[in-house]
């Protein structure tokens, strides 16, 4: 499989590419500058990925490099969410570029594109409710429509996951193939996994805010298993995360 990766310098970006070689998959780099990738890599990994510069905010370079590489899946970490409700960043208009280039261009192939998206924690449900975290975390809301606009879309259009994790920590800076030491972290759709309710969720008001803050610490990962998700699962080719949200929890 080939797979076109969006954000390759940042911090998940570059241990997908360890991570996607190590799962036998091909990597096309797509970076606003190749020097900037290239200086990051060691000779070794670099010799083994395509690397094409262009905008991620143009539908049409994302598409030209799907079709040029005869890519089978997408890998969007590309743009940061704005993290106060008031402020904007690039990662709309980053995230509908590469929605409308992954649909134009499995028409072409006459096949749907299978496609990682990168949100946050407060995307997911609350358990026990029909609110998202981010209605009682006010940050990073950017992830909200972007969720909204994947929505529309069927997977047999766009076969789409979007992976919520909250904080992501390196565990090192070392890049090598194959990747040694990831840990298999528990995933479950639409909710956290290992949400601890409480009877405190139905203090009126201020009682989902509670529970909440009793929770949020305990979701913090680790970049190379993030990594390491989503390139088992393009390895193996299963649907169970097609068309879902996905939340992440580090064993303890």
């Amino acid at each position: 499989m080939k797979v076109l990766l969006l954000g390759a310098t940042g911090n998940l970006g570059i241990r997908l590419i360890p991570a996607l070689l190590s799962h036998n998959l091909t990597v096309v780099a797509f970076v606003r500058s190749s020097a900037k990738l290239s200086s990051m890599l060691p000779s070794a990994i670099l010799s083994e990925i395509t690397i094409v510069e262009g905008d991620a905010k143009s539908s049409d370079l994302i598409k030209k490099a799907i079709l040029d590489n005869d890519c089978d899946a997408v890998v969007n970490t590309a743009g940061l969410a704005a993290l106060l409700p008031w402020k904007s960043s690039e990662l709309p208009a980053i995230f509908a570029a590469v929605v409308q280039a992954a649909k134009e261009a499995g028409a072409q192939q006459k096949k749907a594109l299978r496609v990682w998206f990168l949100a946050g924690l407060g995307l997911l449900d609350m358990p026990g409710t029909k609110s998202m975290l981010v209605d009682y975390l006010p940050v990073y809301r950017e992830h909200r429509p972007n969720f909204v606009l994947l929505q529309t879309i069927p997977t047999d259009v766009i076969r789409w996951s979007i992976l919520c994790p909250s904080v992501m920590n390196p565990r090192s800076s070392e890049l090598v193939v194959p990747v040694k030491g990831t840990q298999k972290l528990i995933m479950s759709a639409t909710v956290p996994p290992h949400w601890k309710d409480s009877w405190m969720r139905r203090i009126p008001l201020v009682g989902p805010f509670i529970v909440l803050a009793k929770n949020v610490s305990q979701y913090s990962t680790d970049l190379e298993d993030n990594a390491e998700v989503i390139a088992n699962d393009l390895e193996h080719g299963d649907d169970e995360w097609v068309g879902k949200k996905v939340g992440v929890w580090k064993r303890a």
